[in-house]
């Protein structure tokens, strides 16, 4: 009876040990070594137990020891929980507390490769003759080795036939233009509401770009609606406001335009529209013109990169 009372209570420690232990390590995260723990030191208490049962039973009569041996096995139960919960849970401590997320090995960022600039293509350029003027801003080419082709000059609108300086005009591109082997441009723009003409810049033997040469002489004005490279678009204009500001051909008092007003004394120098050569340019101690600059020419900039006798 009284062994039995001592198994009970063993088992019942036990187990109230192991609880204890479980809640304790529970808010941790690493509660079910203890909890197996628990379990097996509740199997192995009889084990222990009974031995130490028989040891005081054989010893009862000549040793005084034997509820020590029985208290030491009950000791070493203890022992055995403590240190199986111990080892159990040193694995868990590695890892941290709540639901693990799985990740990828980290590679290496890829590369960044920087791409490379794409630059236009240059403009085509053509050695040609022109063998008709048809209305002034309109002439037939040809380039050696193609069908003879009708193209629109770029950025001018001469007057319209009756229209004041229009003989004059027309006069001055059939002396300049007609039957002259000239440096044709193509690409340099287009211009809404006309013919569908391929628009192009025109270089004459003495390294003038017509377009600009009609605009400031007046034979020409430029077209409202053109759109065109920046570089000869800042050309043209210049050579327009050349031509107001001196009243030259449409420009002038017989077509009743209103000149300009005259420069103040002070005021910057009017530099010419273009310059036929870079010798020319050097002289006038302009030299290099940049793109928009007064008196850049695109025929001056062999590389084109903007910058013309550099």
């Amino acid at each position: 009876m009284f062994f039995g009372i001592v198994h009970l209570v063993g088992m019942v420690a036990t187990v109230v040990m192991s609880a204890l232990l479980w809640r304790q390590r529970a808010r941790q995260g690493r509660a079910w070594p203890w909890l197996m723990a628990g379990l097996v030191a509740g199997v192995l208490w009889p084990v222990t137990l009974w031995p130490a049962v028989a040891a005081y039973w054989h010893r009862k009569g000549e040793s005084a020891k034997a509820p020590l041996i029985a208290g030491a096995c009950a000791l070493g139960a203890v022992i055995m929980l403590l240190v199986v919960g111990g080892l159990s849970g040193s694995d868990q401590r590695a890892q941290p507390a709540g639901p693990q997320v799985l990740r990828e090995p980290s590679s290496p960022p890829p590369s960044v490769i920087t791409p490379e600039p794409v630059l236009a293509p240059p403009p085509q350029q053509d050695r040609a003759q022109v063998r008709d003027v048809l209305d002034d801003d309109r002439v037939l080419i040809q380039v050696p080795g193609r069908e003879p082709q009708v193209v629109r000059i770029a950025g001018v609108q001469a007057p319209a036939e009756g229209e004041c300086w229009s003989s004059e005009a027309r006069a001055f591109a059939e002396g300049a233009l007609r039957d002259a082997t000239v440096q044709v441009t193509f690409g340099v723009g287009w211009s809404s509401g006309r013919s569908p003409e391929p628009e192009v810049s025109l270089i004459l033997p003495d390294g003038a770009e017509y377009s600009s040469l009609a605009l400031q002489q007046g034979a020409a004005r430029l077209y409202p609606q053109a759109f065109l490279a920046e570089g000869l678009t800042s050309e043209l204009t210049q050579a327009e406001a050349t031509a107001k500001t001196a009243g030259r051909g449409l420009w002038g008092q017989q077509c009743g335009a209103v000149r300009a007003a005259p420069v103040p004394p002070q005021a910057e120098e009017i530099l010419p529209a273009y310059y036929a050569t870079c010798e020319q340019a050097r002289a006038a101690g302009v030299a290099p013109l940049r793109r928009g600059d007064t008196g850049y020419s695109s025929t001056l900039d062999s590389d084109a990169d903007g910058i013309a006798c550099d």
